[in-house]
């Protein structure tokens, strides 16, 4: 029999408790929703609350203007004492800069800490007090909650402790008992956060501490990296005066390195080690390396008190109390899953529901949310976007319960997962829309501009974060602002899409975590999930038919800037993450860009192809593509000159050494006629759309010989890419010479080396690109009238062209073979041959100019340009690139002031 399981999205908490969208409050929010918490009697909603309200003050006392100290940080990490001496000059500058910021507010601020922190703590005595006693509030509440209103514009931090991990109250009890087990106890602690978790986690250590006997607690926070507020360091020097001991409390620890930065920052003001213990919940069972320095008090993961709300019994309470009493709940388990994240918990259990009449059963997915309102955020998501979840019924003390769907990851009926995806993005983008977007205003933190800043700056070389902070940081803030900002997803890749078994319809699995994660991507637009699901696209379709229900949808046109800005972004983020290959990324990310490059400077389509003309062989690394955003991809130039070769009737053809997948890549988003590749032992002839291996059966049997000699060496590891030719990696990138003539030794000599700067390649003998490329132009019919190379497997290419040129940054045998060397090198270099052939610049006449780019687009492909001609153009284009910057502002400021 069934029974009607509505899910009812309830809490256990009483009245009407805090139930967000949006987490990133506003000083002012901060202090009406404080002031209503407190009013309500919701206790652990107001500790959240005040405690978030004193991290926003901590961070306004010691501001990090255009994160100076920030990058001063890095800089001091370095191994150049250049490096570490700018790093030195830029943590003075920051102070400086950081004391004129506050200026004469300083006093205030102080003020509105210190009874912030007195608020914090009495609340924090109520959460651990298992009595459940009311607060006593403070006298001065209610000057403190309208100094806080007039912050207005500052936004608090999301913590990780109660957001992205499963910590709770009970967490720091636990570990107060556990350091007061230790025989050198003291009477007077002192305990340091490490913001942001340190503001939320040290009052609740403090508290717990004082309920067991310790007589004298202080709290105090501190971010790395900044300097110590003078009050807060006399704190820490007067408990150490009387015997007291310093304890340093953050989040679950990765590498430990902000914990063991902030026990350094507490030895600098000159307190000795053996006076600093560590109290640390633990992700694992041990402490990382780095913490090894100092004592610890720690508590596993094991041993957290999320564990014992897993039980069946804890689950039938808790669910009989989410539905009406009349159900009787029998649930078997529970069944461990991987979790969504670090320190964070997922179990599945059986469950049958039994009324008088009727039962049910269901497989049921308790998962953490987060503790509060945090967690209560799930269910504000849910309640307006069921139709695309499974079944939720609430969230009790931090886990969200949900029905498992049981179906595998949807690997066909694509077009109907497209479909259903951008559905689900524009159905959530109107559900969640909320009335502005916090993001402007922050400057320091991980926003989804700031990511795309991150994943450009490789332009700037050595000097990349100075390019991210001053000038990409801009560029990126201005591409992606969005005129109707909402919550979105930021897990939309097609593993978290599910079919339901009992329905049949697709359901979304993960809509929760993602959004205020402790990844700090912070997002408020909705284009981004599309681009999210786009970036494991099995097919270009896919893409195009996303876009075009979401289009069909909303109505709203997606730029070229935004999608490959949200697309590089994404990738970023599953690759620190490690949820994609490196290959896959490097792919995927060059894919987009030459997407976007083909977009805004579209390919002739005047059937070139199929009528013929003469052949131009291009090589890809060095001439039409470099690497400085971390993978190989060409520029607005590249773009520009292949257009313009194809425009007058030409017909180039990349002869590259990389493999054919690239090749393949390329010829499709440029419109090319066929390529060469890994270095001419296959050939692709677009028209056909077929490949073909001109290796002899001997060169295969070499080749094996060849990998199954490297598989027997340690630490080497080879190309899965490379189907033709064997390329080998070791940790340091190319083999040693040593190594590599053994390799070719090991097949007889039947095959060479070519030492490349991140790898070797392993070739067979017969076969190079002037054979592949002889081989394509007879399959073609057509002369070869340029070939641009910079290495010498490209010399016999160069020979055999009428005109043939390599760039400025062509290696030294090339150089000294007497082929003529362009003024500019890379894709400037490449253009300078292009020039050459046609008479004029690329773009330079009617017939291949393209049309005209918009001031986006202008914008974005001047960034792309920085490293057109290698590192000596930069100066020269960065500061074009800074004065389009401050053009564009000027005129947006105008057009402000025109309006008000």
């Amino acid at each position: 029999m069934t029974c009607d399981l509505s899910p009812l999205l309830t809490n256990r908490e009483g009245g009407r408790p805090l139930t967000p969208v949006d987490l990133l409050f506003t000083a002012s929010e901060l202090a009406e929703l404080l002031r209503q918490a407190l009013r309500e009697g919701h206790w652990l909603d107001a500790y959240l609350l005040a405690a978030g309200s004193t991290q926003l003050v901590d961070d306004a006392i010691r501001p990090d203007p255009a994160q100076l100290y920030r990058a001063a940080a890095l800089l001091r990490r370095d191994d150049s004492m250049y490096a570490r001496l700018a790093g030195s000059i830029t943590y003075a500058t920051a102070g400086t800069i950081s004391a004129v910021m506050v200026g004469a507010r300083h006093r205030n601020l102080h003020r509105l800490r210190m009874s912030l922190r007195d608020l914090t703590f009495e609340l924090a005595r109520t959460i651990v007090d298992p009595t459940g006693r009311h607060p006593s509030l403070p006298h001065s509440l209610e000057p403190t909650l309208h100094a806080l209103t007039n912050r207005k514009s500052d936004v608090m931090r999301i913590p990780s402790c109660f957001r992205s991990f499963d910590q709770h109250p009970d967490d720091m009890v636990e570990l107060a008992r556990r350091f007061h087990e230790r025989p050198a106890a003291t009477r007077q602690v002192c305990v340091v956060g490490v913001r942001t978790s340190g503001n939320y986690l040290a009052p609740l250590l403090g508290a717990a501490l004082e309920r067991r006997g310790t007589p004298e607690v202080s709290t105090v926070t501190y971010r790395p990296g900044r300097p110590w507020e003078r009050s807060d360091a006399k704190i820490l020097r007067s408990t150490v005066r009387e015997g007291g001991t310093i304890l340093v409390v953050d989040d679950p620890p990765v590498t430990g390195g902000s914990i063991a930065d902030t026990a350094r920052a507490v030895e600098a003001l000159g307190i000795p080690r053996h006076r600093i213990v560590l109290v640390v919940a633990l992700a694992e069972e041990t402490p990382p390396p780095a913490l090894a320095r100092w004592e610890g008090v720690y508590l596993p993961w094991n041993r957290w008190a999320v564990h014992r709300r897993l039980t069946r019994t804890a689950l039938a309470a808790t669910l009989r109390e989410m539905l009406s009493p009349e159900y009787r709940v029998v649930a078997s388990g529970p069944r461990r899953l991987p979790g969504d994240n670090r320190a964070r918990v997922r179990a599945r259990f059986s469950v049958t529901f039994i009324t008088e009449s009727s039962s049910c059963r269901r497989e049921i997915i308790v998962e953490g949310a987060g503790l509060g309102f945090f967690g209560r955020h799930a269910v504000a998501v849910a309640a307006p976007l069921q139709n695309h979840f499974p079944r939720v019924y609430g969230v009790s003390d931090g886990l969200l319960y949900r029905d498992w769907v049981s179906g595998p990851e949807i690997s066909e009926d694509f077009p109907e997962l497209a479909e259903s995806i951008a559905e689900y993005v524009a159905d959530r983008g109107r559900a969640l829309r909320v009335l502005r977007d916090p993001t402007r205003s922050l400057r320091d933190r991980g926003t989804s501009a700031a990511a795309a800043a991150r994943v450009l700056s490789g332009m700037f070389g050595r000097f990349d974060l100075f390019g991210q902070y001053l000038l990409l940081d801009r560029v990126t803030r201005g591409l992606l602002r969005t005129d109707t900002p909402s919550i979105p997803d930021g897990q939309t890749q097609l593993q978290y899409w599910r079919r339901s078994p009992r329905s049949g319809a697709i359901r979304k699995v993960q809509f929760h975590q993602s959004s205020f994660s402790n990844l700090e991507i912070t997002c408020y637009d909705s284009v981004s999930d599309l681009a999210g699901a786009a970036v494991e696209s099995p097919a270009h379709e896919f893409e195009e038919l996303l876009r075009t229900c979401y289009t069909e949808r909303t109505g709203e046109a997606i730029d070229p800037e935004r999608w490959l800005l949200y697309k590089l972004t994404a990738l970023w983020r599953l690759c620190r993450a490690g949820d994609m290959s490196r290959e896959d990324i490097e792919f995927r990310s060059a894919s987009a860009v030459h997407e976007y490059l083909s977009t805004v400077i579209p390919p002739v389509d005047h059937g070139v192809r199929v009528l013929g003309g003469p052949l131009c062989a291009v090589d890809l690394d060095g001439v039409l593509e470099t690497s400085p955003l971390g993978y190989p991809c060409t520029t607005p130039l590249g773009a520009l000159s292949v257009r313009a070769l194809a425009a007058h009737g030409y017909r180039p053809v990349p002869v590259t050494g990389r493999c054919l997948r690239d090749a393949i890549d390329r010829c499709r988003r440029f419109g090319l006629a066929g390529a060469v590749a890994e270095y001419g032992a296959v050939v692709y002839d677009a028209r056909t759309e077929t490949w073909t291996d001109l290796r002899t059966t001997s060169a295969v049997a070499a080749l094996e010989r060849v990998r199954a000699h490297i598989a027997g060496l340690d630490d080497v590891r080879i190309d899965p890419r490379f189907r033709f030719v064997v390329r080998a990696r070791s940790h340091s990138g190319p083999l040693p010479d040593v190594v590599a003539a053994g390799v070719v030794a090991a097949a007889d000599g039947r095959v060479r080396a070519i030492q490349g700067q991140s790898q070797t390649d392993f070739v067979p003998q017969e076969v190079d690109k002037s054979s592949g490329l002889s081989w394509l132009a007879h399959r073609l019919d057509e002369e070869i009238a340029l070939a641009v190379g910079d290495s010498r497997e490209d010399l016999g290419v160069l020979a055999m062209a009428g005109l043939s040129r390599a760039p400025r940054n062509a290696d030294e045998t090339v150089h000294r073979s007497g082929v003529t060397i362009t003024p500019h090198a890379y894709q400037a270099g490449f253009a300078d041959a292009c020039s050459d052939l046609l008479g004029h610049r690329p773009g330079g006449c009617p017939h291949c100019a393209p049309l005209t780019l918009s001031a986006r687009s202008r914008l974005l492909c001047s960034v792309l340009a920085l490293r057109e001609d290698g590192i000596h153009g930069l100066p020269i284009r960065t500061m074009r690139l800074a004065a389009a910057i401050a053009r564009r502002y000027r005129k947006a400021r105008i057009r402000r002031n025109s309006f008000e």
